[in-house]
């Protein structure tokens, strides 16, 4: 049997580690110690607790594992992480992002071969979990979607669901605490979309991070791996005015690139028309309020399958008889969408997130169809204002990755 086929097979693994550890007969959910010390964990399967599975692709075996549910390791997973413990070694096949030559030939050109390449860190190279020596890297897919449906109903967001998603950070003066504000969408390794108005807050000032590939922004258990990376510019679009909302988009361009692996990976642009997609609906994701009466937003990343209103329908809806400064002009369909029904709505501190329909070309991939911008009351039978993207596509390139114009 070739080397490449051992190290590929599952049974090698259930067999070194039914050889190489203990077995104490625990089922799933049953608590256990860690490593034969004090500290309590959870059993749970090997695929699901990403503690352990980091640890095993650094080549560390657990002291023990909880049993075997079929051919499936059930293992000791820790229930928090602890502060002092170095993460495991990677031994994933870091990607970066390179400036490739490209025939630019009209209109989104630049944003259609860029979700080329960000369709291409769906698949990475990793090395398997089998501590054998001289593993050699394999090409496994990173996806976590289990289907192309959206889910109706807001809940919580899946591990590895979103991995374009983002959270803005601000830092506070004080306490030089990180506020998570508003929500971003990766689209390529540098760049993050968000709105215009989440760029700087009056008791702020400027966005200063971005954190990509979490979940829950305050529990460090979760099956995440959040990167923080600062903010080198913020670029808003050159004719966002700040009172209305209208052009409310902007480029979050990082001081380094992100790392693609599972949790993080870039989403794409709209290109073509119809850009909406054909099924009227489209999913948000964010760390929003819940309620409009809430003080602070979700810990946890949500998402909410959306309706999508009509220009008419739309601005028939927010006309209340006076002019609003934020929409004197209403909504304009080019440049806007809206979308949500009663009881479903993004919530401020989604600002900036993404509202998202599938890739029809790419496997695994989102098209970023619209910037959480201005709603009225969450939920509320009003519906939500998008920035719409497919409008902003000219400007998105050139602001976003000018080094492609050097000579236009």
């Amino acid at each position: 049997m070739s080397q490449s086929m051992l190290i590929a097979s599952p049974l090698l693994l259930l067999v070194l580690v039914s050889i190489l550890l203990p077995t104490h007969g625990r089922d799933i959910g049953e608590g256990c110690n860690i490593d034969n010390s004090r500290e309590q964990g959870i059993c749970k399967l090997l695929r699901d607790c990403s503690v352990v599975y980091q640890q095993l692709l650094g080549g560390k075996m657990p002291q023990n594992i909880c049993g075997f549910s079929g051919f499936d390791p059930i293992v000791c997973c820790p229930t928090e992480v602890r502060a002092t413990t170095k993460p495991p070694q990677s031994t994933e096949i870091i990607q970066t992002e390179m400036v490739r030559p490209l025939k630019l030939n009209g209109r989104g050109s630049l944003a259609r071969a860029k979700c080329a390449e960000a369709a291409e860190a769906v698949y990475g190279l990793e090395l398997p979990p089998i501590p054998i020596p001289h593993r050699k890297p394999v090409n496994v897919s990173r996806c976590a979607l289990k289907s192309r449906k959206l889910i109706v109903g807001g809940v919580k967001a899946d591990p590895k669901e979103f991995p374009h998603m983002a959270a803005v950070g601000f830092t506070d003066p004080g306490s030089q605490n990180i506020a998570w504000n508003c929500g971003g969408s990766l689209i390529s390794a540098k760049i993050v979309l968000t709105a215009a108005h989440c760029t700087w807050n009056p008791n702020w000032g400027n966005a200063t991070w971005v954190r990509v590939g979490d979940l829950n922004l305050a529990q460090t258990n979760d099956d995440a791996m959040p990167q923080n990376i600062k903010i080198a510019e913020r670029i808003k679009h050159p004719e966002y005015k700040g009172l209305s909302v209208y052009n409310d988009i902007a480029i979050l361009r990082l001081e380094k690139e992100a790392t693609y692996n599972a949790w993080v990976r870039p989403a794409c642009l709209p290109i073509d028309l119809p850009d909406i997609g054909t099924d009227n609906k489209a999913v948000a994701s964010g760390w929003g309020l819940v309620d409009w009466s809430d003080d602070t937003g979700s810990d946890n990343l949500l998402k909410v399958t959306l309706k999508l209103v009509n220009h008419t329908t739309c601005n028939s809806s927010i006309s209340d008889g006076s002019t609003s400064a934020q929409l004197p002009l209403g909504i304009v369909d080019e440049s806007q969408i809206c979308a949500g029904e009663e009881g479903k709505d993004t919530c401020q501190g989604d600002s900036g997130g993404p509202l998202a329909i599938f890739n029809k070309d790419h496997d695994c991939m989102y098209n970023i169809i619209g910037i959480t911008s201005v709603g009225r009351l969450c939920g509320s039978f009003i519906p939500g204002v998008y920035t719409r993207v497919y409008n902003y596509i000219p400007w998105i390139e050139r602001a976003a990755w000018p080094e492609y114009f050097l000579n236009n």
